[in-house]
């Protein structure tokens, strides 16, 4: 229930509540939820209460409002975050979504004196059709994982068979931000066409002992949505 003594505003606190209950999946894509006048007597708060939160929701794009028939549940539109990248398959789970990956290229080269499988795919989500949301390429070192090109990446998950088929647990990523112009190849799988700049991601990915495991390069579709969270000391 909603802490009228808190010092979080009332339409805050049941604008949380409701977007728990729709990531833990209370309410399912195109559900309608309650009223207005329902909320207002469940939580016994302000029907004006209410409609901030609904329309805060509506804004984050998880609601939308049909006129004259009520607000419904709208996850189509994915927010996906730069410190997600390595749990790409178990975050689009989490949300119900159906995680589809496409191989676009695959080689064998060399790096520094060892020798690396790369791995370039576009990764998105399946609904009602495809949406790509990132261009992955992966550099993987073969001392470390041999054979590991025998694997369908296209359907399996990288780190769930490095975890598994290796055990080898990755910990922690270095990261670098940049951007980037478009090219042919991104307005291909984003399904765009004008000129758009883009943000790509760099860095490696490191064991829990320390051991690089992975170099990554990530490119974002102009659709995804960065936020980010941090703490002022």
């Amino acid at each position: 229930m909603l802490n009228k003594n808190d010092v979080v505003p009332l339409y805050i606190q049941l604008q949380r509540i409701i977007k728990e209950d729709i990531l833990k999946g209370e309410y399912q894509q195109d559900e309608l939820i309650p009223s207005e006048t329902q909320l207002s007597k469940k939580y016994d708060i302000t029907r004006t209460t209410v409609r901030k939160a609904i329309s805060n929701l509506v804004d984050e794009g998880l609601l939308r409002r049909e006129h004259g028939k009520g607000t419904f549940v709208s996850l189509r539109k994915v927010n996906y975050s730069i410190w997600n990248f390595g749990g790409f398959t178990d975050f689009l789970k989490k949300k119900n979504k159906s995680p589809i990956s496409k191989i676009l290229d695959e080689e064998f080269l060399t790096m520094d004196g060892r020798p690396f499988y790369k791995i370039v795919r576009a990764r998105g989500v399946k609904e009602d059709e495809v949406e790509y949301l990132t261009i992955d390429t992966s550099f993987l070192p073969l001392d470390l994982f041999p054979n590991i090109d025998n694997n369908d990446f296209s359907k399996a998950s990288i780190y769930n068979t490095i975890k598994t088929d290796y055990h080898i647990n990755p910990a922690r990523v270095e990261l670098g931000v940049y951007p980037m112009l478009s090219t042919p190849k991104t307005k291909e799988i984003f399904s765009y066409k004008e000129d758009t700049p883009l943000l790509q991601v760099k860095g490696t990915v490191f064991s829990d002992e320390g051991i690089e495991i992975e170099r990554v390069n990530i490119i974002y579709s102009p659709n995804v949505e960065f936020k980010m969270l941090t703490r002022i000391d």
